[in-house]
């Protein structure tokens, strides 16, 4: 039995959730759903939750999980590089470029 991952908790409070996520939550999501696709690439498996986002909508606590699913890696890996051209982080680049070439490799080997 392996450990359970620890998931990020961002709060924030009642700020807009799409305009959240769209805007300046980019920076903390982007970063953390890389990690979730290493992991599941590495790992084998076929769904992750990477992130909960926690708000207040209508005076109700909401939350808002982000995971990362196999079915739909390669879209969110060219999302993520995207994003980190234009944020010009180019280590998270290299990374999605490993991703890249793993998914390549092993899908040439099958």
């Amino acid at each position: 039995m392996t450990d359970e991952r620890e998931v990020l908790i961002v709060y924030i409070g009642e700020t807009d959730i799409q305009e959240w996520t769209q805007g300046i939550g980019k920076t903390v999501l982007m970063p953390e759903l890389l990690v979730g696709c290493e992991e599941l690439l590495y790992n084998d498996l076929e769904e992750l939750t990477c992130a909960r986002v926690e708000t207040i909508i209508r005076g109700k606590p909401k939350a808002f999980d982000f995971s990362v699913r196999k079915t739909h890696i390669q879209d969110t890996l060219d999302k993520i590089l995207e994003w980190a051209l234009y944020e010009e982080k180019y280590e998270l680049c290299e990374r999605v470029k490993i991703l890249n070439e793993y998914l390549e490799d092993k899908n040439n080997r099958f």
